[in-house]
């Protein structure tokens, strides 16, 4: 078994499953599906990255075009958490 990232459409932030493939992750995340979730727009093998942060349980961060912050030069994470910070207020 594999995991899988499964993103929603009204969530930055995806699920993670353990699933043996694509339409099993989608449909162990429909169980998961709260109120405001919207509907499943995509299901992803995690890469061996996010592989190894969800064996850590650390929380990952995966962005729907495949980018992460969590990953990258100190430019790229630096500019990430810029982003971040100037949106906390609305959050």
């Amino acid at each position: 078994m594999a995991w899988y990232l499964v993103f929603w459409r009204n969530r930055s932030t995806s699920t993670v499953v353990p699933a043996a493939s694509s339409s099993q992750a989608r449909s162990r995340a429909q169980r998961k599906q709260k109120r405001g979730y919207g509907a499943i727009v995509a299901a992803r093998r995690a890469n061996s990255q996010d592989a190894g942060l969800i064996r850590k349980g650390t929380w990952v961060r995966r962005r729907r075009d495949g980018t992460s912050p969590q990953f990258g030069s100190a430019r790229s994470k630096a500019k990430a958490r810029r982003q971040r910070s100037s949106y906390r207020h609305w959050l």
